[in-house]
């Protein structure tokens, strides 16, 4: 069945990505003209002073808008704050830096209407892929973070026994009734493990459609730093894995067998 939608909101949570900012502003306002919608960045608030470019372009930009957060920081939290602020049916949110193609939001859109509760950007699936390579002294650090990044993504599938590829994604269309229930939970890029599983044993019809990461066009990764981020990080995904399956298997034995018996 298809959805007709009313208006998309497009959360972009920013710290120092003054060198990119405007330019996807811009992008994103072109791919969406045919559609009615808001962009709403969520700036913490930058040392670079990314907030006050977007304070300039809000003056141009009917369809912008700024919530520039003193005292709070975190990417969670600051997609939940946008999340809160927006009036959209379907909402949209990728990293600032494109290493997300913005024009691959048209696509995630399409599959929404086409009727999709959620479409997800994925580098696993056929077509998709993970081409980062940013420079000599960083190499190793991307190589690892891919690995990395590739081997939580197949053991989360397999622990949850699901074809759902891509856990750590954070490139994604979702119907706001999916919100209803939750906003997003975690510190950092597990917040996107606990949403897809809310989603997937939740019986929301989604699709994983392909992309391919690239090179932060400007400034510096916040993922990727060094070696003891990547693995601080990774961490936290693990935890996140292990502990929405202890609840998955405390419901069954408290819900499902006791019925059974």
């Amino acid at each position: 069945m298809e959805y007709a939608i009313r208006k998309i909101s497009i959360i972009l949570a920013t710290y120092n990505e003054k060198e990119n900012i405007g330019r996807l502003i811009d992008e994103i306002s072109i791919h969406l003209k045919d559609y009615d919608y808001e962009i709403i960045v969520v700036d913490d608030d930058s040392p670079d002073k990314t907030w006050v470019l977007v304070e300039k372009k809000c003056q141009s930009n009917k369809n912008l808008s700024l919530i520039r957060r003193i005292d709070e920081r975190g990417l969670t939290s600051a997609l939940n704050c946008g999340i809160r602020n927006s009036s959209g049916d379907v909402v949209v949110w990728l990293d600032c830096d494109f290493q997300m193609p913005p024009n691959k939001i048209l696509e995630l859109i399409h599959k929404i209407e086409s009727g999709y509760d959620v479409a997800v950007g994925s580098r696993f699936v056929k077509d998709g892929g993970d081409d980062r390579d940013e420079g000599v002294d960083s190499k190793r650090i991307i190589n690892v973070h891919k690995k990395l990044s590739a081997i939580l993504c197949i053991f989360t599938s397999k622990i949850y026994k699901t074809d759902f590829t891509d856990w750590t994604s954070g490139f994604i269309a979702i119907k706001r009734k999916v919100f209803e229930e939750k906003l997003l939970y975690g510190d950092y890029g597990e917040y996107f493990i606990y949403l897809m599983h809310h989603v997937i044993n939740s019986n929301y019809k989604y699709i994983e459609v392909p992309y391919v990461l690239v090179e932060r066009l400007q400034g510096e990764s916040k993922t990727t730093g060094n070696l003891m981020s990547v693995f601080t990080k990774g961490i936290k995904y693990v935890l996140a894995i292990f502990i929405l399956k202890i609840i998955e298997l405390s419901y069954y034995k408290i819900y499902v067998k006791s019925d059974r018996d």
